[in-house]
């Protein structure tokens, strides 16, 4: 029986494990798609631990680039910074393939300074334009998949992956939504595919394996109701690829700008969701077959090759959180894994152009320049408040030297995501993840943990603290409403103490889109209500980030009436009155779940602000935001105190 730390033989590689970075963009590059030093350090990092990393997908021309800092391999200028990173992968004992992909219709004219191209003039993105591919332009465009490939084995390295996914050039040929009206060979919609693997092969020459990713599904039927590429279609085709010489297959699934959470599932899909897809393209082929989709949790890692459902596991989000995430599996250290949440704020930093993040590893990406030095002179210092800010803050100053303590009013640690995590019928526990790894850190640190104390600004004075941190968090916002309604709260009611009976009006069609999806799933009917016009948008769920898109399809499955452009004007027991656009309108309710959303609870920090101290507020103290803020605001402070 297979296990992931055993080594595997993909074409002439041998790999030392089962483990491979997913070779998602970071937007880490130079603007003109060089190597710098900060992904130079970034892959050796995680390549310290997986068996193959596969390096971030690279256009092989200016015209095919989608990200403002993608790597790229579109002339013989980038050789020279790709041989330096194989050599930094190499150095830290992994093997080093080079994805290579031409963005399409996936591009933007203020990118690349002319009109996208794709396999018709049907556009990616609302009011673009798109200029349809000839058969000559289209074999040239394949012909430099090749010259990319040759430039890539010239660096140095061990292979290469063709993107075939997530919506790039070649799915979109592969996809009858884009790959529409053409009489050319290339509207049978495998050929693009199967002449690109073509000539990268031949330009790669004997003993350099190339590999493919696939998105296996495009889901457009049942996310879009227009056509898109099946599965059926995709397994069809796997056994001739492994007949051309194809030495691995990378199962994804789904497409940017349409699908992407499926692209990129976030905490509400199941962990290993695209794992089914892997386990059917074994049994057609004899190659390596690579799986990848919310597989942060060891447990079903290991699972997952013993079992044989895949041979390999990549990782983008899990190395993400955790770089070292391999290393600590290997070593039995599971409880110090950071275990990536779903979150999704890597990705929606990616898709406004700009570097990835995260609040589970606020150090991603600059570890040699947050550095944690010792503190030239310990200081006594105050930490207020036991959520995610400030257990980050209290951990991250204990590490630099200082005497922390942490102060929580409650008898448990971790805040809000004590709450945001316990959604009865919508999965979202994960969204503690961070809290959980900040506990168990904490538990080994030198901070001392006071709980069930409310700071008062006579404590503090009485304390005489050095610098004091304010990370007191956020109070709902409240409604004014009659006597015998029966009101409850968001918060209560994630807490297990608030009674809810069938017919629920939902107040907040931001903060209160999930507590709607889960009250459904209850068996409520529920109408869920909103002053503005649109919904599911709270500021802890990020507009880019792939997790708006299935909470709207939720809110639709579960039947959830929806009333936009509406704000209460009265209520009884049994009816909610509400003033739109068209009047006034009654809707039956024997509850009403108040979900309007947070504000600051920083009345601390104003009483001891003015005092002459080294004094911080983070986190939602601050300013009502998301776990994010709260993780890297409390890094930085721990940081700077």
């Amino acid at each position: 029986m297979p296990t992931v730390y055993d080594p595997i033989k993909i074409g002439n590689m041998m790999v030392r494990n089962r483990f491979a970075t997913a070779p998602t963009v970071k937007n880490f590059a130079e603007e003109d798609g060089r190597v710098n030093s900060r992904y130079l350090y970034q892959y050796e990092l995680e390549a310290r631990g997986v068996g193959l990393a596969i390096v971030t997908m690279s256009f092989t021309e200016n015209r095919g680039q989608v990200f403002r800092r993608q790597l790229g391999v579109q002339d013989d200028k980038a050789i020279a910074g790709l041989a330096d990173l194989a050599d930094r992968i190499h150095k830290a004992g992994a093997k080093a393939a080079l994805q290579i992909s031409h963005g399409g219709n996936l591009c933007s004219e203020s990118i690349i300074g002319a009109l996208p191209v794709g396999p018709s003039e049907k556009p990616q993105w609302p009011g673009q334009k798109v200029h349809a591919l000839t058969t000559e332009e289209t074999e040239a465009i394949i012909e430099n998949y090749g010259k990319a490939t040759a430039r890539a084995k010239e660096a140095g390295f061990d292979a290469v992956e063709l993107h075939a996914c997530h919506g790039s050039l070649a799915l979109q040929f592969m996809s009858p939504l884009h790959n529409i009206g053409r009489t050319d060979k290339y509207a049978d919609r495998m050929v693009f595919l199967l002449e690109t693997v073509e000539t990268m092969l031949r330009y790669a020459g004997s003993n350099f394996p190339i590999g493919v990713r696939l998105s296996c599904h495009e889901f457009m039927e049942e996310d879009k109701g227009v056509p898109g590429l099946r599965f059926e279609e995709v397994l069809a085709i796997c056994p001739t690829l492994e007949k051309m010489g194809v030495a691995w297959i990378h199962a994804s699934a789904g497409r940017i700008g349409h699908t992407p959470d499926h692209a990129f599932p976030p905490l509400y899909e199941p962990r290993g969701v695209n794992v089914r897809f892997a386990e059917a393209i074994k049994k057609v082929v004899h190659i390596p077959v690579i799986t990848v989709g919310r597989l942060q949790d060891p447990k079903l890692i290991e699972k997952i090759i013993e079992e044989g459902r895949a041979d390999m596991v990549a990782l983008c989000r899990p190395l993400i959180a955790d770089p070292e995430l391999p290393i600590k599996m290997a070593q039995g250290r599971y409880n110090e894994i950071r275990q990536c949440m779903g979150c999704n704020w890597c990705l929606d930093r990616l898709f406004k152009q700009v570097g990835c993040e995260c609040p589970m590893n606020p150090a991603y990406s600059w570890e040699q320049e947050y550095e944690l030095k010792p503190a030239s002179t310990p200081k006594k210092v105050m930490v207020i408040g036991g959520g995610v800010g400030g257990m980050q803050a209290a951990l991250t100053a204990a590490k630099r030297g200082h005497h922390v303590t942490l102060y929580e009013k409650s008898g448990v640690l971790g805040g809000q995501s004590n709450l945001s995590s316990a959604y009865p019928r919508l999965y979202t526990r994960e969204l503690r993840n961070l809290a959980r790894w900040l506990e168990n850190e904490l538990a080994k640190s030198t901070v001392k943990v006071v709980m069930n104390t409310e700071v008062t600004p006579q404590m503090v004075e009485q304390e005489k603290p050095d610098a004091v941190v304010v990370a007191t968090g956020a109070k709902e916002c409240r409604v004014a409403l009659p006597e015998g309604v029966n009101a409850v709260y968001l918060w209560d009611y994630l807490a297990g103490k608030a009674q809810v009976g069938q017919k629920v009006v939902v107040l907040g069609g931001h903060e209160g889109a999930e507590a709607a999806v889960s009250l459904a799933r209850e068996g409520k009917e529920v109408t869920l209500v909103e002053e503005g016009t649109e919904i599911a948008s709270p500021a802890y769920i990020y507009p880019g980030a792939a997790r708006r898109e299935p909470l709207l399809r939720y809110l639709k499955q579960e039947n959830v009436k929806i009333l936009t452009s509406r704000r209460l004007k009265g209520a009884t027991a049994g009816a909610v009155v509400l003033e739109g656009p068209y009047g006034e309108e009654t809707v039956a309710a024997d509850t009403i779940l108040v979900a309007v959303g947070r504000e600051p609870d920083n009345a601390l920090y104003q009483a001891i602000a003015a005092r002459g101290k080294e004094i911080y507020c983070i986190g939602d103290a601050k300013e009502v935001r998301s776990m994010v803020s709260a993780s890297h605001e409390g890094f930085w402070v721990g940081r700077h105190i």
